[in-house]
C-alpha cells in the first residue's frame, strides 16, 4: 500500500505535464490566434498614429490660418492707412486746383490734418474714412444726343477744360440760406447714392470726409455705356474723382482725374482724358466733326458730367 501511494505521488507531476503539452493542431491554433491579436494591435496602433498625425496637422493648419488672417488684417489696415493718406493729399490738391480755377490766381491751401489710425481717435477737422452710409435718390438729366444742337455742343472749343494740364470741371452751386452743415449732409448723401448706382464697379466709394472743412472725396469706378442692344454692349470702365466742398450758402463740386479702361475683344487700352477727349485728340482739325472712337468718349463723358453736376445741384435744394 505504501508503495502504491509513493507511485501515485510520483505520477502526479507527469500527469500534469501531459495535460499542459499541446498537440500540433493546438499549437497552430494558438499561433494563429496570437497572429490575429498582433495584427489587431498593429491596426490599432496605426489608427492611433494616423489620428494623432491628423490632429497635429489640423492644429498646425489652424495656427497657420490664424497667422495668415492676422497678417492679412495688418496688411489691409496698412493699405487703408496708405489710401487715406494718399486721398487726403489728393483732396488738398483738388481744393487748391479748384480755387485756382475759380479765381485765376495762385492760392495757398491749408494742409489737411490727416489721422489714419481709427475714426474714434480723429478730430472734427481731420480727413477720415466714412463709416456710415447715407442714401438719396440720384436724379440725372436725360440728354438728347441726336439733335443737331447737341452735336454742335460737343464740337465747342474748350468744352473740355484743362487746369494746369489736367482735365477738370468745377461748379459752385448757390443755395441761399443753407448752412454748411446742411449742404454737407446733402452732398454726402448724394455722393454715397451715386457710388451705389447700378453701373458702379468695385472700388467706387466715398473715400474720405472732413466734417470740419465740410469736404467729401469720392473715387468713382463705373461703366460708361456708349451703346446697348440685345446682342452687344459697348462700354468703358470710367474712373474719376469727385470732391464736394460746402460753405454757408453754397457748395462746390469738382470732377477730375478722369481715366478710361477700354476692352475690345480682349485688347485692353488704358486712356487718360487729357490725351483722349480734349480738342486735340477728339475733334478733327477743321473742328467740324468728332473723331470716330475718341469722339464717342468725349460725348459720353460730357453727358455723364452734366448728369452728375445737375443731380448735385438738385440734391442741394
Amino acid at each position: 500500500m505504501k508503495r502504491t501511494l509513493i507511485f501515485l505521488f510520483l505520477c502526479i507531476p507527469l500527469m500534469a505535464l501531459a495535460q499542459t503539452t499541446l498537440t500540433p493542431e493546438q499549437k497552430l491554433e494558438q499561433a494563429q490566434r496570437q497572429l490575429e491579436e498582433a495584427k489587431a494591435a498593429l491596426e490599432q496602433a496605426k489608427a492611433n498614429a494616423a489620428k494623432a498625425k491628423a490632429e497635429a496637422e489640423a492644429k498646425a493648419k489652424k495656427e497657420a490660418e490664424d497667422k495668415a488672417k492676422a497678417s492679412e488684417v495688418e496688411k489691409k489696415i496698412a493699405e487703408m492707412n496708405a489710401e487715406a493718406e494718399r486721398l487726403s493729399r489728393e483732396a488738398a490738391a483738388l481744393r487748391e486746383a479748384a480755387n485756382k480755377a475759380q479765381t485765376g490766381t495762385k492760392t495757398t491751401t491749408t494742409k489737411a490734418n490727416t489721422t489714419t489710425n481709427t475714426v474714434g481717435n480723429t478730430t472734427s477737422d481731420a480727413w477720415v474714412v466714412p463709416t456710415t452710409a447715407a442714401t438719396a435718390a440720384v436724379r440725372t438729366k436725360n440728354v438728347d444726343t441726336d439733335s443737331k444742337a447737341n452735336k454742335d455742343i460737343y464740337l465747342q472749343k474748350g468744352l473740355i477744360p484743362e487746369v494746369n494740364g489736367q482735365v477738370m470741371w468745377t461748379e459752385t452751386i448757390s443755395v441761399p440760406g443753407a448752412t454748411a452743415d446742411e449742404l454737407y449732409d446733402k452732398a454726402f448723401a448724394y455722393l454715397t447714392a451715386l457710388t451705389q448706382d447700378k453701373n458702379q464697379l468695385e472700388g467706387s466709394k466715398v473715400a474720405l470726409v472732413n466734417k470740419g472743412e465740410h469736404s467729401i472725396v469720392a473715387t468713382i469706378r463705373e461703366k460708361l455705356i456708349f451703346s446697348s442692344s440685345f446682342l452687344s454692349l459697348d462700354f468703358t470702365q470710367f474712373n474719376y474723382v469727385l470732391q464736394a466742398t460746402c460753405r454757408d450758402g453754397e457748395a462746390t463740386l469738382t470732377m477730375n482725374r478722369l481715366t478710361y479702361r477700354y476692352d475690345v475683344q480682349g485688347n485692353v487700352s488704358d486712356l487718360s482724358a487729357e490725351q483722349w477727349i480734349t480738342d486735340k485728340y477728339a475733334v478733327n482739325k477743321k473742328h467740324t466733326r468728332l473723331l470716330p472712337v475718341s469722339g464717342k468718349f468725349r460725348r459720353a463723358t460730357v453727358d455723364r458730367k452734366n448728369a452728375i453736376f445737375d443731380g448735385f445741384a438738385q440734391a442741394l435744394k
